[in-house]
């Protein structure tokens, strides 16, 4: 969701002590040796940060010895570059994070730059409780190079649930359904859905629009490099400009500092109905004292209930990482059903295994791991940067055909 990494100190247990360059703490009683494992992770963001602090506690309480570090450099644009800096001197740090769309890319920039983890999969029983997808996605040339750390769905839709039982509405299940909804909210004076006007969050609401638009088959063939049904984009698109036009926040959408944060507080706060966005923002509303199930609710989108559009976030092990050992302790915790429970009930996000105690998760949380079981797709997500800023100017134009035009001109690949 962003590029930038972020310098941020986890404080494992009580504290992070005297956290030097060689790598080596004095622990709390004085006894020496204690490992500190350096990451690069962005979880910085309300929910986020939290999440990433339950997971340290998790690696805590199973290896007291070890401390975490997230010394992601400095924040800005620049942290890419640092680290690709670093991997390219014989520098790395002791995991990175990464989307695993991008897993492949990297792997082909950097040969031979990180560790095949299919040996601790084997030794922790990950390769049996991992949901078989989920390891095909972190799989590069037949070997796992990553630890995938949660599931988050992309197509969900939030919804203020007093807003809705004010005026006896229920979530919708159909486009058809969504647009009578949005229509009588407008009707009395609710903003039917919120948003920002920045690339990525738009494209996120086009994509949850389109797949109920064009049919969950059709989405996924045209996503996973299938043949491309140029009506129903052209008639998916049309839907987008509807919404756009007609049911969103228009004025506050397009300020400079209005991003998914302030859009899913407009939901939260009773200003706006409805939020197409991906689920961490669930664990955004947690953080702002909302109850899910309660204050809010969570549904797939509307004519796509079958279809799970999801990202994984993953730690990788890079060659010639300082502390192997504390790193693949930590990964190891990632993957426990603890670390699981602990990560993505605060992050919002689905766990990585299937096995997960139903009851460990809040009543959203069952339900979105339910969808997740069930799907008759489960389709990683694909995303371009030109199609973020095509969104962008569409927001801006209403130029429908250039919309189009991009999608030919950058179809999505396998």
């Amino acid at each position: 969701m962003r590029i930038a990494f972020i310098f941020s100190t986890i404080a494992c247990g009580s504290a992070l002590v005297g956290c030097g360059s060689s790598g080596q703490t004095s622990g709390a009683g004085g006894g020496g040796g204690t490992q500190t494992v350096e990451i690069f992770s962005w979880w910085i963001a309300p929910g986020e940060a939290e999440a990433l602090q339950a997971l340290v506690d998790a690696d805590r309480a199973q290896h007291p010895s070890d401390r975490i570090f997230n010394a992601a450099a400095s924040s800005g644009d620049n942290a890419r570059t640092l680290l690709a800096d670093r991997l390219a001197n014989n520098n790395p740090p002791d995991l990175f994070q990464q989307n695993a769309h991008d897993l492949p890319a990297f792997l082909a920039a950097h040969p031979g730059s990180l560790q095949a983890l299919d040996d601790l999969f084997v030794a922790q029983g990950l390769d049996t409780a991992v949901l078989p997808d989920v390891i095909t996605d972190v799989k590069v040339g037949g070997k796992i190079y990553a630890m995938p750390v949660n599931i988050h769905r992309e197509n969900a839709l939030f919804y203020n649930k007093q807003i809705f039982a004010d005026h006896h509405l229920t979530p919708p299940t159909t486009v058809a359904e969504l647009l009578t909804v949005c229509a009588e909210l407008k009707q009395v004076g609710v903003t039917p859905i919120a948003t920002s006007y920045q690339g990525w969050i738009l494209r996120i609401m086009f994509n949850s629009l389109a797949m109920g638009s064009m049919g969950t088959e059709a989405f996924h063939r045209f996503m996973t490099g299938g043949t491309r049904d140029d009506a129903a984009l052209r008639a998916a698109i049309d839907l987008f400009g509807n919404v756009l036009d007609n049911y969103i926040n228009a004025s506050e959408a397009a300020g400079a500092n209005f991003g998914w944060t302030e859009a899913a507080h407009t939901v939260s706060a009773g200003q706006a109905a409805m939020f197409f966005h991906g689920d961490w923002a669930k664990g955004y509303y947690v953080q702002l004292g909302s109850t899910p199930g309660v204050d809010f609710g969570v549904v797939g989108a509307p004519g796509a209930s079958d279809l799970f559009w999801y990202g994984v976030d993953t730690f990788s092990l890079p060659v010639g990482a300082p502390h192997p050992e504390g790193a693949k302790n930590f990964l190891a915790t990632v993957g426990s059903t603890a670390g699981q429970v602990a990560f993505n009930k605060l992050k919002g996000s689905s766990p990585i295994r299937p096995d997960v105690p139903r009851s460990q998760l809040d009543s959203e949380g069952q339900t979105t791991l339910d969808d997740l079981k069930n799907a008759r797709y489960r389709t990683l997500v694909v995303g371009k940067d030109i199609w973020d800023s095509a969104m962008l100017s569409f927001a801006m134009t209403r130029d429908k055909n250039a919309l189009f035009q991009v999608y030919v001109d950058n179809p999505p690949t396998p």
